[in-house]
């Protein structure tokens, strides 16, 4: 598992242009996380309470859409005026799988059903494009190249909210209805710290 500090999340904050911080007070109540027995590949950060701004459409603006200027985002305009595109991450600690379960790998949006059991739950998309922009602005390796995740997040005509394929044209955002199945679509899912 990976796990990073409030003040690593403020220096990749910093390098991505991302200008939120975190309190003293709030650096000192995250110096713990909570514990996840993890199964596989996680990545834990956190958010400050100072999330105003931290969503998708921000984070899209600040970063862009020029392909030649990574990280960005993929230019697909037809979610600039959904409403999953303004929601704020929630603060506090995030545990996500940075890869697709294998398990999920061609399954509509409601197997999670089948993970809740697992103490598992659905990302919301900003949580997906934070870990990805947050890992690769340490490492400059991009994770889910070639897979996307379902997420909580509604989209308009019924649809659920996708994230990832975050190749050399950016992350795409993606929207498909809920029985939509893909070899490539499957669940990072979210981890419910104890």
């Amino acid at each position: 598992m990976i796990s990073w500090t409030p003040d690593e999340v403020e220096r990749r904050f910093a390098l991505l242009g991302i200008p939120n911080r975190f309190t003293f007070k709030e650096k000192q109540d995250l110096a713990t996380t909570g514990i996840v027995v993890p199964d596989g590949p996680i990545i834990g950060f956190a958010t400050p309470q100072d999330n105003i701004g931290i969503n998708i459409l921000k984070l899209r603006n600040i970063l862009g859409t020029n392909p030649a200027k990574q990280p960005s985002f993929f230019d697909h305009p037809w979610y600039l005026e959904e409403g999953f595109g303004q929601d704020d991450c929630e603060p506090g600690w995030h545990f996500l799988y940075s890869d697709v379960l294998r398990d999920s790998i061609s399954q509509p949006i409601n197997y999670l059903s089948s993970l809740n059991n697992r103490g598992l739950e659905l990302p919301a998309a900003i949580e997906v494009a934070l870990m990805v922009f947050l890992h690769y602005a340490g490492t400059g390796e991009r994770l889910l190249q070639k897979k996307h995740t379902w997420c909580r997040d509604h989209a308009s005509m019924n649809r659920f909210v996708t994230v990832g394929a975050f190749g050399r044209n950016g992350l795409f955002v993606s929207g498909h209805p809920d029985e939509f199945t893909s070899r490539g679509l499957g669940i990072c899912a979210k981890v419910t710290a104890a």
